[in-house]
C-alpha cells in the first residue's frame, strides 16, 4: 500500500522550512525566502546547492538571518541562499523592461505565502509572492509531488497586478551542487542540453576560463567547474541536465511554443557555470562566486499581459541518487 507523503514543519523561528518526504524525495521549502524549493534530495544525494555561508548541513542559519547581505550594493551583497526560484525575464538594468535583479527584495528574498494540500497520494505546495510592483506581476509556484516516484511537477503563473500591459518570461533557476564533478572530463559530469539540427547556442558571456562544449549524439555538453560563463539554447527540446559523476542527476524539462518569441536572443534553456574566483568579478557588480555550482535554467516565452491577465509554464523535475558504493 502506498503511503502518502509526510509533511513536517523543520527549520528555525527566523528560517522556517517546509519539508515534504515521500520513500523516494525530500523536498525542502523556504517560503519566506523568495519562495525557494531550498533542497531536493533523492536517496541520499542532496542535489540542490545551498550557500554553506549563510546555513549549515541542517538548513539552519550560520548567522541571523538579519545579519545577512541586504542588497543595498548589487551583486556583491546579494544573499544567494541558494536552491531553486522563479523570476522574470529577461534579466538588465537598462530599463523598465528588464527584471533589475537579483538582488531583489519582493520575488528573490521577499517572504511567500505558503498552502499544503495534502491528498491520499500526493501533496501539492503553492507558494506566493506578494504583489511586485517593480515587474508589475504576483508569481505562484505550485509543485505537485507524488508519494512515489523521483519526478514531479511544478506549474509557474505570473499574474499582472498592475494597470498597464506588461511583458515577461517565466524564468526557473536552479542551483546545483557541482562540487563533486567539478573539473571532470565532459564524459564523467557535465551539464547536457538536448538539441535539434535547428539549435544554436549563444554565448551569454564568459567571465572567467573558457567553456569547450562538445556535442555528442545530439546533446550538448558543457564542462563543469572551470570556468564562469552562461549560454543559452534556442530551438531545443526543452531540458537540461546536470549529470554528475556517481550517476546522480537533476533534470529540468518544459516544452517550448513552438514560434513564440523567447529573452536573450531566443533561449529557451539556459546554463549558467560557476566555479570560485579568487577575485570579484568587476563586470558583474564584484560578485564573488566561491562555490562550484551551475544554473539549470528553463524559459517561457515572453508573453505580454494585459492587466488582469496571466499565463503559466509548467515543468518536469527529475531527479536520481549516486550509485551505491558497495
Amino acid at each position: 500500500m502506498t503511503r502518502p507523503p509526510a509533511i513536517r514543519s523543520v527549520g528555525t523561528e527566523e528560517l522556517p522550512l517546509t519539508r515534504v518526504s515521500t520513500d523516494d524525495l525530500t523536498l525542502t521549502f523556504a517560503a519566506s525566502r523568495g519562495g525557494r524549493l531550498i533542497s531536493l534530495t533523492v536517496g541520499e544525494t542532496e542535489l540542490l546547492w545551498h550557500n554553506p555561508a549563510l546555513l549549515d548541513d541542517a538548513l539552519r542559519p550560520i548567522v541571523p538571518v538579519g545579519q545577512w547581505p541586504d542588497g543595498s550594493a548589487g551583486m556583491s551583497s546579494w544573499a544567494n541562499v541558494g536552491g531553486s526560484k522563479t523570476w522574470p525575464a529577461p534579466q538588465g538594468w537598462s530599463g523598465s523592461g528588464e527584471w533589475a535583479g537579483p538582488p531583489d527584495q519582493v520575488l528573490d528574498s521577499g517572504p511567500w505565502q505558503e498552502e499544503v494540500a495534502i491528498g491520499a497520494d500526493s501533496v501539492t505546495v503553492r507558494l506566493t509572492s506578494r504583489d511586485d510592483r517593480r515587474s508589475g506581476i504576483r508569481a505562484v509556484r505550485r509543485f505537485d509531488i507524488p508519494a512515489t516516484g523521483t519526478a514531479f511537477e511544478q506549474t509557474t503563473t505570473f499574474l499582472n497586478i498592475s494597470d498597464v500591459p506588461v511583458r515577461w518570461s517565466i524564468w526557473e533557476v536552479c542551483q546545483v551542487d557541482t562540487s563533486g564533478g567539478a573539473g571532470r572530463p565532459v564524459q564523467e559530469a557535465a551539464v547536457a542540453v538536448p538539441v535539434t539540427a535547428r539549435s544554436r547556442m549563444i554565448d551569454l558571456g564568459t567571465w572567467v576560463g573558457e567553456i569547450d562544449a562538445i556535442e555528442q549524439n545530439s546533446t550538448i555538453r558543457l564542462p563543469i567547474g572551470n570556468a564562469v560563463g552562461k549560454r543559452g539554447f534556442t530551438d531545443v527540446p526543452g531540458a537540461v541536465e546536470y549529470q554528475g559523476p556517481d550517476g546522480e542527476s537533476l533534470v529540468l524539462s518544459h516544452e517550448p511554443t513552438c514560434g513564440a518569441i523567447y529573452p536573450d536572443g531566443g533561449a529557451q534553456v539556459e546554463v549558467w557555470l560557476q566555479s570560485p574566483t579568487s577575485e570579484p568579478i568587476a563586470a558583474l557588480e564584484n560578485l564573488h562566486p566561491s562555490a562550484h555550482l551551475v544554473e539549470l535554467e528553463v524559459l517561457g516565452p515572453l508573453v505580454s499581459l494585459a492587466p488582469g491577465e496571466s499565463t503559466s509554464v509548467r515543468t518536469r523535475w527529475s531527479a536520481r541518487a549516486r550509485r551505491s558504493s558497495s
